[in-house]
């Protein structure tokens, strides 16, 4: 068995247990920039995973002498932060004292105007302290001394720890199909709305054709984790042996990337999840490859998953 061992050090609670030692600080994966740079002191410096407070180690970040100083984190996706640690340097502390952080989507003024999660100050027993955001949701964490006073803004280590957001990526992309037959254009099947009913004009439909497509095509190029597909009330079996393919080709209008699944009418539920593993891709497509005239139909497609760094 694994237990828990806890310390008491300098004041500070430090904490080993196999679940701690699982957490994933999520900023390893981000870009940092800053209002300015003295000295060398690189914006990165703060996320390279180093918690050395020394600034002759060359592991801390540092603004110039300025008003409104910042500094801000780009994570490779939107984020639920439950957890931010930050490390001071172990001189000059009180260049922390008053510090937002702040989190969320918008770069308005610098990404200065996101919601605040915290307000920080040197802790005198800790140079490294945890703020709690609770869940709080985004892609930018600044931190941003809101003053008029002249100061320089420096940190040795930002950790982040959070889960990725289930964000259906889908409403991002564009959507076109095979043919449309009476209005069912492919856009419907990604306006967020997953009523089954036709009459209701969120329904996508192809005419009765063979080899019948719909091709979504992402931001980028993604990771998908699931893909949950929602069925038309009636006319059912025109969703049935219907392939879900992911990839980056454009070869054969994309239905000739990899296949995730397969997928047929559940009778008893008109929307199905289908796990995709992180299959990686820009394009996934739902293709009927038989030569049987018949029309593809649904009336969403919601895709979960994450934006592939390396080809950020």
């Amino acid at each position: 068995h694994s237990y828990p061992i806890i310390f008491l050090l300098n004041n500070c609670l430090w904490f080993h247990s196999p679940l701690a030692a699982s957490r994933i600080n999520v900023a390893l994966s981000g870009t940092a920039i800053q209002s300015s740079t003295y000295n060398g002191g690189l914006a990165e410096r703060s996320i390279d995973g180093n918690n050395d407070p020394q600034w002759e180690h060359n592991s801390c970040s540092f603004t110039a002498l300025q008003a409104k100083a910042w500094w801000r984190l780009e994570l490779p996706g939107v984020y639920q932060v439950s957890e931010i640690e930050v490390t001071n340097m172990n001189m000059g502390r009180n260049r922390i004292n008053n510090v937002e952080i702040l989190i969320g989507d918008s770069l308005s003024n610098n990404g200065n105007d996101n919601p605040r999660c915290a307000i920080i100050n040197d802790d005198p027993g800790c140079l490294t302290q945890t703020v709690k955001c609770w869940g709080m949701e985004g892609r930018f964490i600044n931190f941003y001394r809101s003053s008029d006073e002249i100061q320089y803004l420096q940190l040795c280590e930002v950790k982040v720890y959070g889960a990725a957001s289930r964000i259906n990526v889908a409403l991002s992309g564009t959507a076109i199909q095979s043919s449309t037959s009476s209005g069912g254009l492919a856009e419907r099947s990604i306006d967020g709305n997953n009523d089954p009913q036709w009459e209701h004009n969120s329904c996508s439909c192809t005419t009765g054709q063979a080899r019948a497509w719909w091709r979504l095509e992402l931001p980028g190029v993604y990771r998908v984790s699931e893909i949950e597909v929602t069925n038309r009330n009636t006319l059912r079996s025109r969703l049935n042996n219907v392939e879900i393919l992911i990839g980056d080709s454009l070869s054969n209008n994309g239905n000739d990337n990899p296949r995730c699944a397969i997928i047929n009418d559940d009778p008893g539920c008109l929307t199905q999840t289908v796990k995709c593993w992180g299959m990686e891709g820009r394009f996934i497509n739902l293709y009927r490859s038989s030569d049987a005239p018949e029309s593809l139909q649904f009336c969403e497609v919601k895709v979960y998953g994450g934006r592939d760094p390396v080809h950020h």
